[in-house]
């Protein structure tokens, strides 16, 4: 296979500046199934393919709450050819009528809240790919009623798809039926020796860097709830490892685990001054620790 596959889309948050620090808990691992049950762009996901070879992809789970996001995924797995057809046209609309012509018809509605005739399918995941190529910052976020609401970025000739990379990434995708939009604490079936990837939306350091995430607020709740499922999972036996913000909230909710402090670049505030190096937390299951005699 390719070891320089990408991901398809930019993601915010996306973990590709720091495979080198994850890859150190699972490159030298002994697991069965492999679980990523916030896979955002997939760069954990791909890094264990390169790691462990293609044949790891038959035992391994994507999910996402995002459902247009797992579409993609199940398209680019069983339909690039079509993909790749639908970016070329809708690359020329692009052209032709503009970036808001094609949000436009991603949400059903114009910003004037005219219905128009909206994507669908595979043409939906291909104009997926195109907004994401070109809007600001390759955000995704919705409002209130789930349209799409980012603005346009500036580029001046960016590019929508990549024909190898595209084609190469299909390959190593997971079957479609491995390719879940589930809640995360729904997969019961994880199991002893099972490696879990969580890459949830990060707590705020702060009251004014908190928002509202693409697939709906990701409160307290719901971050408790995840360290209570990541307890769960670690008392059974599963290998887990977690991202999350280094707040003071998330460095007590997990207090009972190791944390390891990551240096990472976030480049997301529309202040240039504001952007630079921040300390993330990567948080190591009691299971993990001990297998690995950390």
């Amino acid at each position: 296979m390719d070891s320089n596959i990408k991901p398809v889309l930019k993601w915010v948050g996306g973990k590709r500046e720091l495979i080198p620090e994850i890859r150190n808990y699972y490159k030298n691992l002994d697991f069965n199934n492999y679980f990523e049950l916030f896979c955002g762009g997939g760069s954990v996901y791909l890094d264990i393919i390169k790691t462990f070879g293609v044949d790891k992809k038959n035992n391994s789970f994507l999910n996402d709450i995002n459902s247009d996001l797992i579409n993609l995924y199940k398209h680019i797995k069983d339909n690039p050819e079509e993909i790749l057809g639908y970016c070329n046209e809708l690359e020329k609309d692009y052209y032709e009528f503009g970036y808001y012509h094609i949000r436009d018809r991603f949400n059903g509605v114009d910003r004037e809240k005219n219905e128009v005739e909206k994507y669908e399918g595979v043409k939906r995941s291909s104009s997926l790919i195109l907004l994401n190529r070109t809007c600001f910052n390759g955000l995704y976020r919705t409002n209130k009623k789930g349209l799409f609401n980012v603005p346009e970025g500036r580029y001046k000739n960016p590019t929508i798809i990549n024909k190898e990379n595209l084609f190469e990434l299909s390959k190593v995708l997971p079957n479609s039926k491995n390719i879940l939009s589930n809640n995360f604490f729904e997969f019961d079936f994880i199991k002893k020796k099972d490696l879990v990837y969580l890459d949830p939306p990060y707590h705020p350091l702060n009251e004014t860097s908190s928002f509202t995430d693409y697939s709906g607020q990701f409160g307290t709740k719901e971050q408790i709830e995840l360290r209570d499922y990541f307890m769960e999972l670690d008392k059974k036996g599963v290998f887990v490892l977690e991202s999350n913000s280094s707040s003071n909230f998330i460095s007590e909710l997990y207090k009972d685990f190791t944390i390891v402090e990551v240096m990472c670049s976030r480049n997301i505030n529309s202040k240039s001054s504001s952007r630079g190096k921040i300390v993330e937390y990567l948080i190591i299951g009691n299971t993990l620790k001990n297998h690995l005699n950390l």
